[in-house]
């Protein structure tokens, strides 16, 4: 439950970061007639993202395949996630420039545009969650997975509540760097486990797959080590945050000091 509570609230943030700073850019702009094709695109990427993870997850069934799809996936997000990590402090600049060059083209071109540009950057965070928790579906209890995810929902509607009423302001960078080193954390996470999968089937060569199924049997999700795993992969990121607040408060009064 924890790791679906978490890959929601980050991949369901950031889609809403950028909704938010696509419409927010918009209504500045005087552009509220290209509002619809967001909104049309938000459709269709929700549609695209449930039906992979719907298709994902059957095809997770079979303990060949859920390996295959958890290295793939632990591939995925890693790279994703360092793109995003790197490109944290100018997404709102990069999110208005390909607005601008797109809404410039003016009539069914600007409306075809923004619709495909939201389709592309909402599918993207979406596509990430389907293929991490479409790969572990078959070792989480159903249950879990459901209630996580609407957790992580929620934490998302109440984020965005702060978002609106606070006037947007919020901290991207720390926000990209905390979900970031969880998803990256994760990810060797997935790699564990799409190892053990894969071993499960012999499907590893050069090595003793026996052995190595029992070796990592202790990591899959409800085990002892597995469990552990999980709230480490919790407890680092929130030590990040700890160590960000520290020392920003320290080089603050350290200023003050200095000033006075």
């Amino acid at each position: 439950m924890l790791e679906t509570f978490i890959i929601t609230f980050r991949e369901g943030l950031e889609a809403f970061l950028i909704v938010a700073i696509i419409l927010a850019y918009l209504s500045k702009t005087g552009r509220d007639a290209l509002k619809k094709p967001v909104f049309w695109g938000i459709g269709a990427a929700v549609l695209i993202s449930v039906t992979t993870g719907w298709h994902i997850a059957e095809a997770a069934q079979d303990p060949f395949m859920e390996g295959v799809l958890a290295l793939s996936a632990g591939v995925l997000v890693a790279t994703m996630t360092w793109m995003v990590m790197r490109g944290a402090k100018t997404i709102r600049q990069d999110i208005h420039n390909k607005v601008d060059s797109t809404a410039e083209k003016g009539g069914l071109a600007a409306i075809a545009g923004i619709f495909t540009f939201t389709v592309v950057m909402i599918a993207r965070e979406g596509m990430e969650t389907a293929m991490m928790l479409g790969a572990l579906s078959s070792a989480l209890n159903i249950g879990d997975l459901v209630f996580g995810a609407a957790l992580g929902f929620a934490a998302v509607a109440a984020i965005g509540y702060l978002w609106v009423t606070q006037s947007e302001r919020i901290n991207l960078r720390v926000f990209m760097q905390v979900t970031g080193i969880f998803l990256m954390l994760f990810c060797v996470h997935l790699f564990l486990y799409g190892f053990h999968e894969l071993t499960e089937v012999g499907a590893v060569p050069f090595i003793d797959n026996f052995y190595w199924h029992t070796v990592t049997e202790p990591l899959e999700p409800g085990e002892p080590v597995g469990d552990a795993i999980s709230i480490a992969l919790l407890a680092i990121p929130c030590g990040w945050i700890a160590f960000n607040y520290f020392r920003n408060t320290l080089t603050d009064k350290r200023a003050m000091n200095a000033a006075e």
